[in-house]
């Protein structure tokens, strides 16, 4: 309206918003000082200010004083107007941004994840725990520092395994699209919007929940460089997790977690970018013509074509990443693939969570046996189990492997 130039007009706007957001950025890193909003604006409005003055001193008011005193006035109430609105201002970023909404909060690369569950268990917390980075995020309820209830934003699986390698059931994506935008619109998680419309049916609620949150908890603490998290103390928690309690502690599922880390470790060995395209041999087919597939490695075989990354295969076959390098060690160790990596060694260092709790499971298991049988023998021989040197009532810890 003063320029009377729309292209001026366009530029002065675009460097308007340009120094907008440099104010914003200053902000939300608590680096600017409390007049650089103020500053800002006065910048603004004086510009605009001159360029109208210069047109009145070439007008034909440029002599009069009333004209003359009007706009001193105006000047002097612009400026305190412009103290009120940088003040609005620097209130609605600070609320925006700032963490007074949480009762703690931080960088993952700073705090390890680990660190801050075992916080909130050991301190018998009940509230919210969100982890987020730049593609998904995971909500984590607490009740007197057990898990209630994971609630991922984004799935990593979409595939579920069955009982035989030719059996599994696959999420689809406009269902998973469907339940996502609920997740948005109302608060409702993922996990149970698939149970409502029929996806999961036939499933354990609870077991589906703690594998899906497990595993996305999974790719949070590979990537904590990339993460942030916030607590908010909730007294009530959501109907959702009070009616599906999961009561998990926080050490169980850390030492699964921690299991799937060390073989991711090892795993990276073999593949150490999983943005790199997976090179197949000439003659894979003919390599893998021995192995028992099951309809998911069929589809991963598929894929592997020279451009695929194991990223872009996890994305394809819906299956987590760390799923897909095993599935490509062991392709790997049949010659059907090049393998970037050191693959020696790879063998007894990676094995699967549920193998590795159920070998713990079984030495104790052993060891309850051996107790029982050892006391049984000492109750019936008594004397003679003293002599031998071992108390009455006691055994050897022992374990099977």
């Amino acid at each position: 309206m003063l320029a009377r130039d729309a292209a001026s007009a366009e530029r002065d706007l675009e460097h308007l918003l340009a120094r907008a957001r440099e104010l914003v950025a200053r902000k939300r890193e608590m680096t600017g000082t409390k007049s650089d909003t103020h500053a800002l604006v006065a910048e603004h409005f004086f510009s605009r200010l001159r360029r109208s003055l210069r047109g009145l001193m070439r007008g034909a008011d440029a002599h009069d004083e009333v004209k003359l005193a009007e706009w001193v006035l105006g000047a002097v109430v612009g400026d305190a107007a412009l103290g009120e609105l940088a003040a609005a201002f620097d209130r609605t970023i600070l609320k925006a941004s700032g963490p007074q909404d949480y009762s703690f909060a931080g960088r993952a690369d700073f705090i390890a994840i680990e660190e801050v569950l075992q916080m909130l268990g050991a301190g018998k917390y009940t509230g919210c725990l969100s982890l987020e980075k730049s593609d998904n995020r995971l909500d984590v309820y607490f009740h007197a520092g057990q898990i209630a209830f994971l609630d991922p934003h984004h799935l990593v699986r979409r595939v579920l395994p069955g009982v035989t390698p030719m059996d599994y059931r696959e999420i689809g994506g406009e269902q998973l699209h469907v339940a996502e935008r609920r997740h948005r619109e109302h608060g409702i998680p993922v996990i149970v919007s698939l149970f409502e419309a029929g996806v999961l049916r036939g499933k354990d609620f609870r077991i589906i929940v703690r594998q899906l949150g497990s595993e996305v908890l999974f790719d949070f603490l590979r990537m904590q460089d990339q993460c942030y998290f916030s607590y908010r103390r909730i007294d009530t928690l959501p109907d959702f997790a009070v009616q599906n309690d999961l009561r998990l502690g926080v050490t169980p599922i850390l030492l699964e977690v921690t299991k799937r880390l060390d073989d991711w470790r090892s795993l990276q060995r073999v593949f150490p970018d999983p943005k790199a395209a997976i090179q197949p041999m000439p003659d894979m087919l003919a390599r893998i013509s021995g192995l028992s597939l099951g309809v998911v490695e069929i589809k991963l075989l598929t894929l592997i074509d020279g451009e695929a990354s194991p990223e872009r295969l996890a994305s394809f076959v819906g299956l987590p990443i760390h799923d897909v390098y095993q599935l490509l060690v062991t392709l790997a160790r049949e010659g059907a693939i090049v393998v970037p990596g050191e693959l020696s060694g790879i063998d007894h260092a990676v094995s699967s969570v549920h193998a590795s709790l159920q070998a713990a499971f079984d030495a104790l298991d052993a060891n309850d046996d051996n107790l029982a049988v050892e006391s049984a023998l000492d109750r019936v021989l008594g004397d003679d189990a003293q002599a031998a040197g071992r108390p009455a009532g006691g055994g050897r810890l022992t374990f099977r492997e």
